[in-house]
């Protein structure tokens, strides 16, 4: 049976009815070959990517990647928040509440993140609002309903289905064992050597949809305040060890390569590894897991770096980085223009030092139109009114024109107290900024 219509369907989703099948089994509806956006689509809302599997349910749809791992549930009915909100599993086994109805009078979800939707994390985090979806009813009804489904798929006979149909739903039942997930996030982390406990803010334009490739470990600096980086010394991966890792994680996502357009570059300060390096790796990545522009737009490389990688980094690094066939997000931790504050958070660099960078910063992005450098600044109540008002000094200095590519990103500690203080904090330095400004929402993999 084909199916042509998707009353559910996204609008910005591209079907292709010659190739989408489906059928039903007892209660409920299997369809396989699904097209959903293209890897590089923006919309209002969470979008799904690629092509993916599905089983419905009267209450629920059911969403798989290629490889059978579930990846999207949303409910069907009016006990279900609002129609275009998501729940999504990571590639790292954590789920992930996509709200876009949090306004609550403090300015819309787009002026403080930069997107239209809110991720709500299951996980501790720096969230500056305590959301808590999972103990709504019809949202925690998700989690039991899935858990029915899979087990009427384990109970019941597929002999009636046609070969294809059956060949989804014994891979659905072999992915999704609680087991089999949970092995599947560990073999992922121990294929790039440790969960990532922090991706770059900018990774919001691919929706967090990246694969993750490590071509260094550690961080420069070791500052107390952090508490999502690696103490261990920096020290770069060797051409080898990346073509290796490229390699493993080539077999490990499989068939779903093809929903991806966009590279992590890990761990904590990749930039510091060298232009040469981070060029030569995301050149080999991108080839290797087939990325490129028949996905919609160019492929998207995400790195961090540091105050001094970055400061210390040449012409000659932007040009290989602006020479390859991708766009290229370098996100800063720059935290403070504040020199007491920059102490008081253990970080070895000074003022003078961040605003050099800062200004660094807006004159690469105007000379390289594939080169996207962003920052970050420090956000919350435990922090002086000096600290405060040098950011929005430092920002402020930046002109609208110049501003106009990039952006800053301002973090609130995890360990933040009365965060219903820190939005009208952000607010206000966004007003004053030349440059773009969004909450940092920590999130990991």
């Amino acid at each position: 049976m084909t199916v042509t219509t998707d009353l559910n369907q996204q609008p910005e989703s591209v079907m292709d009815d010659e190739e989408m099948r489906s059928c039903c089994l007892g209660n409920l509806v299997v369809i396989i070959n699904t097209r959903g956006a293209i890897p590089t689509a923006k919309g209002t809302y969470p979008a799904r990517f690629g092509i993916y599997g599905e089983i419905r349910s009267r209450e629920f749809a059911f969403h798989f990647n290629p490889t059978g791992e579930i990846r999207y549930m949303r409910g069907l009915t009016r006990a279900w928040p609002h129609p275009w909100e998501w729940l999504k599993r990571s590639w790292g086994n954590d789920w992930v509440y996509y709200s876009v109805g949090l306004d609550r009078g403090q300015g819309r979800v787009k002026d403080w993140v930069g997107e239209d939707y809110l991720p709500c994390l299951s996980y501790e985090s720096n969230a500056i609002r305590e959301v808590t979806p999972y103990t709504e009813p019809g949202i925690a009804r998700a989690f039991s309903a899935w858990s029915q489904v899979y087990g009427t798929l384990c109970t019941t006979s597929l002999e009636v289905l046609a070969p294809e149909m059956r060949a989804f739903v014994e891979q659905v039942i072999k992915a999704n064992d609680d087991s089999a997930l949970i092995r599947r996030a560990e073999d992922l982390h121990r294929i790039i050597g440790g969960r990532v406990s922090v991706l770059p803010p900018d990774t919001r334009h691919v929706d967090y949809e990246v694969i993750p490739l490590n071509i260094a470990d550690g961080c420069l600096y070791k500052c107390r305040f952090c508490s999502v980086k690696s103490r261990a010394p920096f020290a770069s991966r060797s051409d080898e060890e990346i073509a290796a890792q490229i390699e493993a994680l080539k077999g490990y996502y499989g068939s779903s390569l093809q929903n991806f357009n966009a590279l992590f570059l890990g761990d904590h300060d990749a930039l510091a590894a060298g232009g040469e390096r981070v060029a030569h790796a995301a050149q080999t990545a991108c080839e290797a897991f087939g990325f490129g522009a028949s996905k919609g737009a160019p492929p998207s490389v995400f790195l961090f770096g540091s105050c001094a990688s970055f400061s210390k980094a040449g012409d000659e690094t932007f040009k290989a980085l602006e020479a390859l066939p991708c766009t290229v997000y370098i996100n800063l931790g720059l935290e403070s223009a504040d020199n007491d504050t920059l102490k008081m958070l253990g970080k070895p660099i000074t003022a003078a030092m961040v605003t050099e960078a800062l200004h660094k910063m807006v004159s690469v992005n105007a000379r390289y139109p594939s080169v996207n450098v962003t920052a970050n600044f420090l956000l919350g109540t435990t922090f002086s009114k000096a600290h405060h008002a040098s950011i929005m000094a430092l920002l402020g200095s930046v002109s609208r024109e110049e501003g106009a590519k990039g952006c800053v990103y301002l973090s609130p500690l995890v360990e933040t107290q009365r965060r219903e203080e820190v939005l009208p904090m952000f607010h206000e330095i966004k007003e004053a900024s030349g440059l773009p400004a969004y909450v940092y929402l920590i999130q990991r993999l």
